[in-house]
């Protein structure tokens, strides 16, 4: 076996939506997708995912299980062929302090578009093979896509949670079927 094709989701506190995106695509894929996740501020390290979160994620029956907040860390980046990120200020922040992360550094709703569109232009191959295809040609056709931020759901009531699990299962689907590997 290859080893897995692996995507680090970021937010900023990694208690809310990273950690409601990694868990997502993990329910989407198999092991062959390493899901991992991270903050760009220390403030909540080591904390659990928001009550609201786990609550969101168990009801579309995804684990929510075992999470503990991270703060974002070079081999973080550095481990990982994939990088979805909430916001634009996320991503800016990922080219400030680790420029070659850009190249594989995109907004999640706005690479689920993106994943669907170039889906079956991707090489037959494993989930490794189909990923990294999947970013390099992306990566290129990055500017003819809208930019779209998922919104801090943060201390709001569950309905938001909600919209914010509905936004993150409509990016990750497609990433999830271009990522399904093609013999």
């Amino acid at each position: 076996m290859t080893s897995p094709f692996t995507v680090l989701h970021v937010c900023t506190g990694n208690i809310c939506r990273s950690p409601m995106s990694e868990r997502i695509l993990a329910g989407l894929t198999g092991e062959d997708v390493l899901n991992h996740g991270a903050g760009i501020s220390p403030f909540h390290e080591g904390e659990n995912m928001q009550g609201n979160a786990m609550t969101e994620l168990e009801s579309r029956g995804f684990d929510p299980a075992g999470h503990r907040a991270r703060h974002l860390l070079r081999e973080h980046v550095e481990a990982s062929d994939l990088i979805l990120v909430a916001t634009i200020g996320h991503r800016e922040y990922l080219a400030e302090r680790f420029p070659e992360s850009s190249a594989k550094a995109f907004l999640v709703r706005s690479f689920g578009p993106m994943a669907a569109d170039l889906a079956g232009s991707l090489p037959d191959g494993d989930t490794a093979v189909r990923g990294k295809a999947l970013v390099d040609a992306a990566d290129a056709r990055r500017g003819d896509y809208d930019e779209l931020d998922l919104a801090d759901p943060w201390g709001m009531r569950q309905a938001v949670y909600a919209q914010i699990a509905d936004q993150l299962e409509a990016a990750l689907r497609p990433v999830a079927d271009a990522l399904e590997p093609r013999p």
